[in-house]
């Protein structure tokens, strides 16, 4: 006795229904992956920017501290830079 039609047919929705719950299970696992990841980062940084436990500010907050911050530091950068090449062309000069 073969298999009919409506069986078949029971049948192969059933396999696409679990092939469908399989690749959304899977790309949920990577999904919670890629977010764990960012937020470690997002969590390091603001250990590094000198935060403290308490009062943790939001994740983009955090994030506008850090491009603040590394904002500072290239425009010390910059001033220290042309402070060097200011002493420089002072020690080059013959009536320094």
């Amino acid at each position: 006795m073969g298999i009919t039609t409506a069986q078949g047919e029971s049948q192969g929705f059933e396999q696409l229904f679990e092939r469908k719950r399989k690749r959304r299970e899977s790309h949920n696992v990577v999904e919670r992956r890629r977010r764990e990841f960012i937020n470690e980062r997002i969590d390091e940084l603001y250990t590094l920017m000198d935060g403290s436990a308490e009062n943790k500010p939001s994740r983009g907050h955090i994030l506008k501290l850090t491009v603040d911050y590394l904002r500072d530091l290239q425009a010390q950068s910059i001033k220290q830079q042309y402070r060097l090449q200011e002493l420089e062309a002072r020690l080059a000069s013959p009536n320094h």
